[in-house]
């Protein structure tokens, strides 16, 4: 498995090369291909993630389950983005998959394998053990929940961003409004 992670990790790098700005003087490429060699760099997450996961069971074979749904978001809103290059929703809807699936990370880490361990379960060994089934599936439920708050709390950043935007610099389409009507 740590083959798989430092492929992934190498094949990573390599997109953030290729669709960096810096790059881009050297090698211009269209909008589009940008994004479909991001959703390139998400599938092969996608299958490194989703085959990991067959070997987890139980509470940490559901954290993975929801990551694996959160990397399919992911290379969605890039495909979308590579056929609607000019489409700020896509973008936005890719921005807030990328800044979930990160904190998702964050959430796996502190929940499994840190100090916000669901009660009646245990990490033993390299594995995740409730004591029964009533506590794995209260984990569950905490996992759902868990990533209904993360959910809600990037829409209210998101919210909160446009609304101090708008404050600051107004509206565009009010803003060719009022340019037509002077």
């Amino acid at each position: 498995m740590p083959c798989y992670s430092y492929v992934n990790i190498s094949i990573s790098g390599l997109v953030c090369l290729i669709t960096s700005l810096q790059f881009q003087c050297f090698l211009p490429l269209p909008q589009g291909v940008s994004c479909l060699i991001a959703a390139t760099a998400f599938c092969v997450e996608y299958l490194l993630f989703y085959f990991h996961s067959t070997t987890h069971k139980g509470l940490e074979g559901y954290y993975h389950v929801i990551l694996v749904l959160l990397i399919a978001l992911c290379i969605s809103s890039s495909v979308a983005g590579a056929l609607f290059p000019t489409s700020f929703p896509v973008d936005l809807c890719n921005g807030i998959g990328i800044t979930l699936q990160g904190l998702w990370f964050y959430q796996t880490a502190f929940t499994l394998y840190g100090p916000m361990m669901p009660t009646g379960c245990r990490l033993k060994g390299d594995d995740i053990v409730c004591h029964s089934m009533d506590y794995q599936v209260r984990g569950e439920l905490l996992a759902n929940f868990q990533l209904f708050m993360l959910v809600f709390g990037v829409l209210v950043a998101v919210v909160v961003s446009y609304v101090f935007s708008v404050s600051r610099f107004g509206h565009s389409h009010c803003v060719s409004l009022h340019a037509a009507d002077g």
